[in-house]
C-alpha cells in the first residue's frame, strides 16, 4: 500500500514522508508538521483510529488534516473516521485518480486556511506576529520543549523613550520607527522555530 500510494503521489509538487507504524507516524508528525496525513486504519500495534485521536489531542498536530485509508467500505467506519476528526475517507483498492483529486483538494484547502490564520495572527503595522500569535506560539513551544527536555528562552524588548519620540516627531514617524525595529529584530532571528511578535504598543517578544 505504501509503494502504491508513493507511486501515485510522486507527481505532486510535495515531499513525501513515510511511517510504517503508528508510533513513528506520531513522532514524525510532531517534528515535521506535514500539510496532510494519509492514515491507514489497520496497522500493527497502534491502529489508525488511535493515531488520529492522539494527533487531534495534541495542539501541535491537531490542525493537520487526516485522510483515512481503509479496506472497510461501510457507513459506520466512515462515520467513526469523521467523528475522530478526519477530513476525508478513501477505500481500498486504491484508485489513483480519486487519491490524487482528494489529496490536491485538501492540500489546497490547508494552504488557504494557513494563509487566513497567518493574516489573523499578524500585526498589521509591523508584519510580525501579533499578541495572539505570541500566546499560541508560547503554548506550542512550551509543550514541545517539555516533551524534548530542551530549554525555552523568552526575550522581551521595550523600545525606550518611544512616547517622547512619538510626541516630538508624530505618529507617522513613530510607526516607521516601529517598522524599522521589527525589521531589525526579524533579521536577527534565523532558526526555523524562533518566533517574533509585537507584544504591545512598543514592545516585542522573541521565543
Amino acid at each position: 500500500n505504501l509503494d502504491v500510494l508513493s507511486g501515485i503521489l510522486e507527481g505532486l509538487d510535495c515531499q513525501l514522508i513515510v511511517a510504517t507504524s503508528g508510533g513513528r507516524a506520531l513522532e514524525l508528525a510532531a517534528r515535521r508538521l506535514p500539510d496532510l496525513i494519509l492514515l491507514d486504519v489497520m496497522m500493527p500495534g497502534m491502529d489508525g483510529h488511535e493515531v488520529c485521536r492522539r494527533l487531534k489531542a495534541e495542539p501541535l498536530t491537531s490542525a493537520i488534516p487526516v485522510i483515512f485509508i481503509t479496506g472497510q467500505d461501510d457507513e459506520a467506519e466512515e462515520i467513526m473516521a469523521l467523528e475522530l476528526g478526519a477530513v476525508d475517507f478513501i477505500t481500498k483498492p486504491i484508485n489513483a485518480v480519486v487519491v490524487m483529486a482528494r489529496v490536491k483538494t485538501h492540500i489546497a484547502l490547508k494552504r488557504q486556511g494557513d494563509q487566513l490564520r497567518s493574516s489573523a495572527l499578524q500585526d498589521s503595522l509591523t508584519h510580525v506576529g501579533n499578541r495572539r500569535k505570541f500566546d499560541a506560539d508560547l503554548q506550542l513551544l512550551w509543550r514541545q520543549c517539555g516533551r524534548d527536555k530542551t530549554p525555552l528562552s523568552l526575550i522581551l524588548i521595550d523600545v525606550d523613550f518611544f512616547k517622547k519620540y512619538n510626541d516630538r516627531y508624530g505618529h507617522v514617524l513613530g510607526d516607521a520607527c516601529l517598522v524599522a525595529v521589527a525589521r531589525a529584530l526579524k533579521q536577527a532571528i534565523q532558526r526555523p522555530f524562533d518566533s517574533l511578535a509585537r507584544y504591545g504598543g512598543e514592545e516585542f517578544a522573541c521565543l
